[in-house]
C-alpha cells in the first residue's frame, strides 16, 4: 500500500511540476532574464508572447519529472542506489533509507531538476543565468545533507571545485581577451558543486565539455553554427547534471 501511495504522489508531483515549468518561466520577470541595468526588449515585457510553448513541452517535462519522483521515492526499495554505485558513495550514506528519507529525496531532486532547467531554459533562450535561480539552486543543497555521511566537506570540495575550474577558465579567457565563460556559468558551477559534491562535480562538467564539444563540432559541420559564434554553456551544465541524477539513481 505503502509504495502504491509513493507511485501516486509521485505521479501527482510530476504532473504538477511540469506545466509549472512552462508557466513559470512565461512569467519570470522581464529584469531577471537581462543583464544588470540592461532595459528588458518588448517581447520579455509583452504578456502576451510565450517564452515557450506550452504544448508539448509541458507533457514532456512532466513525463521526465515524474520518472524521476518515481525512481527517488522508491529508494529504498532497491538498493543498489544506496549501497552500490560510486556516485552515491560520495556524497550519500550507507543504511537503508526510510520511506521518509526517501520523501526528501524525491523532493530534493525535483527541486533541483526543476530549477536546472528553468536556468537551462533562460540561457538557451536569452544568454542569461539568472542569479535568482542560481540561488534557489545552492539552496536545494540543504536537501541533500542528511544522506551526506561526509557531512557538509564534499558540498564544500564541489563549491570550490566547480566554481574554480570555471573561474579559471574564465580568467584565461580574460587574458587572451576572448570570453571563453561567463561570470553567470562560474555562478551555476559553483552551486551545482553545493549539490552535486566533489564527485559529482568533475563529472558534470566533464559530460557538459564533452556534450558541448560534438553539438559545436555538429553545428559547424552542418553549417548552422559558425566560428564566431557563442554557445551557452548553462543548457550543457544543467544537461549534465540532470543526467548525473537519473544515471546514478538508476
Amino acid at each position: 500500500m505503502i509504495t502504491i501511495i509513493k507511485i501516486a504522489c509521485s505521479i501527482l508531483a510530476g504532473f504538477f511540476a511540469g506545466p509549472a515549468i512552462v508557466y513559470c518561466f512565461n512569467r519570470l520577470p522581464a529584469k531577471w532574464l537581462c543583464d544588470y541595468g540592461e532595459t528588458p526588449p518588448q517581447e520579455l515585457t509583452d504578456p502576451h508572447v510565450k517564452r515557450i510553448k506550452e504544448n508539448p513541452w509541458r507533457w514532456v517535462y512532466a513525463a521526465g519529472f515524474i520518472c524521476l519522483c518515481i525512481r527517488t521515492s522508491l529508494a529504498n526499495l532497491m538498493p543498489s542506489v544506496v549501497q552500490g554505485g560510486q556516485f552515491l558513495q560520495s556524497w550519500m550514506q550507507t543504511e537503508p533509507l526510510s520511506d521518509l528519507n526517501c520523501a526528501q529525496l524525491a523532493l530534493a531532486c525535483l527541486l533541483t531538476c526543476w530549477i536546472l532547467l528553468m536556468i537551462a531554459l533562460a540561457d538557451m533562450k536569452f544568454m542569461i543565468v539568472p542569479d535568482q535561480l542560481v540561488i534557489l539552486l545552492a539552496l536545494c543543497a540543504v536537501g541533500f545533507i542528511p544522506f551526506r555521511g561526509g557531512g557538509i566537506d564534499q558540498p564544500l570540495l564541489g563549491l570550490v571545485i566547480g566554481g574554480g575550474t570555471m573561474l579559471i577558465l574564465a580568467g584565461i579567457g580574460a587574458l587572451m581577451k576572448r570570453e571563453m565563460i561567463g561570470f553567470g556559468d562560474v555562478k551555476l558551477c559553483a552551486a551545482l558543486g553545493l549539490v552535486l559534491g566533489a564527485r559529482g562535480s568533475i563529472a558534470a562538467l566533464v559530460l557538459a565539455v564533452l556534450a558541448a564539444g560534438v553539438y559545436a563540432a555538429a553545428g559547424l559541420a552542418s553549417g548552422r553554427l559558425h566560428e564566431n559564434d557563442h554557445l551557452p554553456f548553462g543548457p550543457f551544465l544543467c544537461g549534465s547534471a540532470m543526467a548525473y541524477f537519473f544515471v546514478a539513481l538508476w
